[in-house]
């Protein structure tokens, strides 16, 4: 077994945040020998098909083999990387250096080959392309300059991620596979590609938030003059037609309205979406909605609570703390 001395150097800066095509969020960070039930769950959540499409074969489970295989990286000749939502892998690239023979580089070598697998219920949200860009740019960072994939011509998904990428490639037919090769260097097409999906992909992470269908305001109290009762009658006073919704865990159990808005005890008892929450509640509370909000699919927060950077160093940590 291999300790925790003999493993490489985990490269923190490959982490990254990116905004996917709906606007939602995913992190992508390396895989390492810590995530093996993060992937057998994930595993577990992909359909046969998408399963047949990435090993071209029947493949409803991994061995113990292909579990060590995929989360036992070296980061240089073989590299994974995992789209992670809530913490959980919602979709998985790697590559492995190749020599000219197709197999498994024994000297320096400057092409890899790279595969992918996205989570059925994540697929279509831009996934596949955000973590090609991230690992086309860790290869480059490790002296590969080119990638190959072999695709299967039913997987139209996955081709179109390669193709669109802007990549200059070639594309072959063997063996009832598709093999495409691409340079890796960026080209004013790549470049193009890449920075109109952020643009896309950004617009529609904020619209929710600058123009929401559904608003929570978390913090509402019962007795008039509260900052959270104030802002929940500001925003109807706004004219906005969308839902609202009034939260407070101190409510009692019976009460099902205040002004005239549907009131609840969490933001999770509420039936449907919410663009955005609105936070009114104590610093100390905080984390607290703001898990329960990212629970519930809450896609933007407003904290309005005192508290934070404006209150001088451990304000700062805390906010810190909050937008991690």
């Amino acid at each position: 077994m291999q300790s925790a001395s003999d493993r490489p150097e985990y490269p923190a800066h490959w982490e990254a945040d990116v905004v996917l095509r709906d606007g939602g969020t995913a992190r992508i960070r390396p895989i390492t020998v810590d995530d093996a039930e993060r992937l057998v769950s994930f595993y577990e959540q992909v359909s046969d098909e998408s399963k047949y499409y990435r090993f071209f074969a029947p493949y409803p489970r991994l061995s113990a083999k292909d579990v060590h295989r995929f989360t036992h990286h070296d980061f240089v000749d073989r590299v994974g990387l995992a789209a992670t939502v809530g913490g959980e892998f919602i979709a998985t690239v790697r590559y492995d250096r190749i020599g000219a023979d197709g197999m498994a580089a024994s000297a320096p070598a400057d092409e890899a080959e790279v595969a992918f697998l996205v989570q059925d219920a994540h697929q279509g949200r831009g996934v596949a392309s955000a973590l090609l860009e991230h690992i086309a740019a860790v290869a480059r960072e490790r002296g590969i300059r080119r990638f190959a994939a072999e695709v299967l011509p039913a997987n139209t998904k996955m081709i179109k991620v390669f193709t669109d990428a802007g990549y200059t490639q070639k594309r072959s037919f063997e063996d009832g596979v598709v093999r495409l090769e691409f340079d890796l260097e960026p080209t004013e097409r790549s470049l193009a590609v890449q920075r109109a999906r952020e643009q896309r992909a950004e617009a529609r992470s904020v619209r929710r938030l600058l123009a929401p269908g559904s608003v929570a305001v978390i913090g509402t109290g019962r007795t008039p003059g509260g900052v959270g009762r104030g802002l929940l009658r500001n925003i109807r006073a706004s004219g906005f037609t969308g839902r609202l919704h009034a939260v407070n865990k101190a409510f009692p159990d019976d009460l099902r309205e205040l002004d005239g808005v549907p009131a609840h005890r969490s933001v999770r008892d509420i039936d449907g979406p919410v663009d955005l929450a609105v936070v009114a509640v104590p610093a100390e509370h905080v984390p607290e909605a703001v898990t329960e909000c990212g629970a519930h699919g809450v896609q933007g927060l407003v904290v309005v609570s005192a508290g934070y950077a404006e209150s001088g160093p451990e304000g700062r940590e805390r906010q810190r703390a909050l937008v991690r």
